[in-house]
């Protein structure tokens, strides 16, 4: 009876990081996409790529591009917050590093590395979609 209530527990926690990650996301993306629609984004998106880029108006297709772009956030927000509840449960957190205004490339190179190859598959995968999302992501 006692494993049941440690499986429920366990699948419970997963349940709630993926919502977690879900909404995270979603509001991420929502930022990314909606920004497009501010007035003077516009303005700028106009100067740069004309009225009507490939016969689109501006603020249509930059909103398009931006959706296409950012889509990936949700995969790479369930990665990490996976890393994070391992992290967690190794009582190490990432948060100090993900958090901080000052990380430097030595902080983020020791917050993959921690996650050794002992860890589980799932574990291993996320750490490297965080770290190619993290590589690929402008300064």
């Amino acid at each position: 009876m006692g494993s049941n209530a440690a499986n429920d527990t366990k699948e419970a926690h997963k349940n709630r990081l993926r919502v977690t990650a879900f909404v995270v996301s979603l509001l991420m993306y929502l930022i990314f996409v909606g920004v497009n629609f501010d007035p003077a984004v516009t303005k700028a998106q106009v100067g740069v790529a004309g009225e009507r880029p490939f016969g689109i108006p501006a603020q249509v297709f930059f909103a398009g591009l931006n959706a296409v772009l950012f889509f990936p956030i949700f995969w790479w927000t369930s990665s990490l917050m996976k890393l994070q509840a391992y992290a967690s449960q190794q009582d190490r957190s990432f948060a100090s590093v993900l958090l901080s205004s000052m990380y430097t490339l030595f902080d983020l190179f020791s917050l993959f590395t921690s996650v050794r190859d002992t860890a589980p598959e799932e574990i291993r995968r996320a750490r490297n979609i965080t770290f190619a999302a993290f590589c690929t992501s402008p300064p």
